[in-house]
């Protein structure tokens, strides 16, 4: 019988194969040239995880540039055990709780990424006439990073499900997409002497269920400009069972960004947790019941930095 190092070690080498050839075979790094960026809603991600399921996700993790991961908990003692098991040039950035003891967290590789100082969550004052503000159940949370010649502010985010609710938990799913969809939009708009940077994409779990749905519309529509994604990645299935279109990375279309369609998912549920006894969805619960969605951006070009100096509302 196979010891756990031994099961561990061929289930690793399996999902390098997984990542290195094939369908879902993900692009090498190349320091400024190409930036591979994920989101991942790790499911509970806390001190909990077992040492096993922290490996594969640091197995996960290494193959990209920068990692938006929501769904932390309270409890950061899991968060640091990946760092541990990562290569030292990964570091960190993480928000407070907010909803539902969340937080949401930028995991990168500081050798081909650079935090630029901007730090915050989405959040709304009202004003002394009527000091009640709509905000998120879990606050959006935003950093600004510079990658070659390409700057840009990410917005990581874990949209209210809700359902459970009815239609008012749908309406509020629904208006927090609206609402920072709006936030971003304004922000983008701003002159370049700004703290935030015009290149804004949102990342995250945004509880969308299909192509064309509702959510999706509030995403994608409205007033222009509109959030822009491959188009493939429309109708990409992104819980662990391959059913649904939860999760997304969209950006307004601006010169800066540049994908020639190169996305994916990775599900690993294909051959982690495979040694008999194991049920189908012992992956899923031991590591997350959805899976890294990612997307390569092409971000080395001098003429697309001196197009936007000339075109600054491009």
């Amino acid at each position: 019988m196979p010891t756990t190092k031994q099961i561990i070690a061929k289930e690793r080498k399996a999902l390098m194969k997984l990542m290195d050839k094939g369908e879902f075979a993900i692009p090498s790094r190349e320091v400024d040239v190409n930036l591979l960026i994920a989101s991942w809603n790790i499911a509970q991600f806390s001190n909990t995880k077992t040492n096993r399921a922290i490996q594969y996700i640091a197995d996960i993790c290494e193959r990209f540039d920068i990692i938006a991961i929501q769904e932390v908990k309270t409890d950061l003692r899991g968060l640091a055990r990946l760092q541990n098991k990562l290569p030292g040039n990964y570091k960190i950035l993480v928000c407070d709780p907010t909803g539902n003891h969340e937080r949401m967290a930028f995991l990168y590789d500081k050798r081909t990424v650079m935090s630029t100082g901007l730090v915050c969550e989405i959040g709304f004052s009202g004003s002394l006439k009527d000091p009640i503000a709509f905000q998120f159940n879990r606050m959006p949370y935003c950093a600004s990073f510079r990658a070659g010649r390409f700057d840009f502010v990410m917005a990581s985010v874990h949209i209210a499900e809700a359902s459970k609710l009815g239609e008012d938990g749908l309406a509020l799913r629904e208006k927090e997409i609206e609402t920072l969809v709006k936030f971003v939009k304004r922000r983008s708009k701003q002159e370049g002497t700004k703290v935030f940077d015009r290149d804004f994409m949102i990342v995250g779990d945004f509880n969308i269920q299909k192509d064309g749905d509702r959510f999706f519309k509030a995403l994608t529509e409205g007033k222009k400009p509109r959030f822009f994604m491959p188009p493939g990645m429309k109708n990409l299935k992104t819980n662990f069972l391959r059913t649904k279109t939860y999760d997304k990375i969209a950006w307004l279309p601006r010169k800066g960004f540049v994908c020639e369609d190169s996305f994916n998912v990775v599900p690993y549920g294909k051959v982690l947790y495979k040694e008999p006894g194991q049920s189908k969805k012992a992956a899923s619960k031991a590591v997350s019941d959805h899976l890294p969605i990612w997307v390569e951006l092409k971000i080395n070009k001098l003429t697309q930095e001196l197009s936007q100096i000339l075109n600054p509302g491009a």
